[in-house]
């Protein structure tokens, strides 16, 4: 079981850094998103704010995933009866 998790965790840091580059990659392929508006508004900070809470729930989701899956597939294994 400990080598189980160890490669949980790896798999949720891969994932986690994978998110992180795909949300790096949008924002600068999209330079009209929000570096590029003028004026800056109250509107358009908040909708920046936004854009920045959701990037950053995403890739707490997919470091979350992997290990949640390993746990519910644990925990179906072990309540099998014999």
């Amino acid at each position: 079981m400990g080598t189980e998790k160890i490669a949980a965790f790896y798999e949720s840091w891969t994932a986690m850094w994978a998110e992180i580059l795909r949300t790096n990659v949008e924002l600068w392929l999209t330079p009209a998103n929000f570096w590029m508006r003028s004026p800056v508004t109250r509107r358009s900070s908040r909708a920046a704010a936004a854009h920045l809470q959701r990037a950053a729930l995403a890739v707490l989701g997919e470091g979350v995933a992997p290990i949640h899956r390993r746990a519910v597939a644990n925990a179906k294994r072990l309540s099998r009866r014999r």
